[in-house]
């Protein structure tokens, strides 16, 4: 019998990250070759009641997310001006920094040094959109990482002359509040 292409399953490479949303004034679209997917993990309780001291009985708990880590290869920049893709880059830098430099987003108060756990500072918060595409390239999955920050940044691999092709990945890992899938209906 002969499979469909509605029912087989999506290819992993036909995505695109967005950071940011529509209403903000800082969406930035980054290309990334991998992309970890959003993790949720509840833990359990055991707890018995007093008339039935035989067994337990399980209750969920509190929740957790796992950070999720986007990579890419690393892009070189030209001296003093930057193409139409760049400044999309140079936002995205720009986004990494604003956790250890409050003041330097766009949107903060000029000149305010700001811890980065201050409320007021917390403009370094985005909320991260991940599409999945079929192969038609319409959109089939998306996932929105709800109040994601930058927790660890890695501007390049290791240099090593004895590495001969090998590609320098940079990588960012982010932390986040929740996430959740959104349907067409949403």
């Amino acid at each position: 019998m002969a499979r469909s292409g509605a029912s087989d399953p999506l290819e992993k490479f036909r995505f695109i990250v967005t950071l940011g949303t529509d209403s903000e004034t800082s969406k930035v679209g980054v290309g990334f070759h991998d992309v970890q997917l959003p993790k949720r993990a509840t833990s359990k309780i055991a707890y018995r009641e007093g008339t039935y001291s035989d067994g337990s009985n399980y209750s969920a708990g509190l929740s957790t997310f796992e950070d999720i880590t986007l990579s890419r290869g690393l892009i070189p920049r030209t001296g003093g001006s930057f193409s139409e893709d760049e400044k999309g880059d140079n936002g995205f830098y720009d986004w990494v920094s604003s956790v250890t430099l409050p003041g330097s987003i766009a949107g903060s108060a000029p000149g305010r040094k700001a811890r980065a756990t201050d409320d007021a500072s917390n403009l370094y918060r985005k909320t991260v959109t991940i599409v999945m595409y079929n192969r038609a390239g319409e959109k089939a999955r998306q996932w929105e990482i709800q109040e994601a920050w930058p927790v660890n940044f890695v501007p390049g691999s290791d240099l090593d002359a004895s590495e001969d092709g090998e590609k320098s990945i940079e990588s960012v890992t982010l932390a986040y509040e929740d996430f959740k899938e959104v349907t067409p209906s949403d």
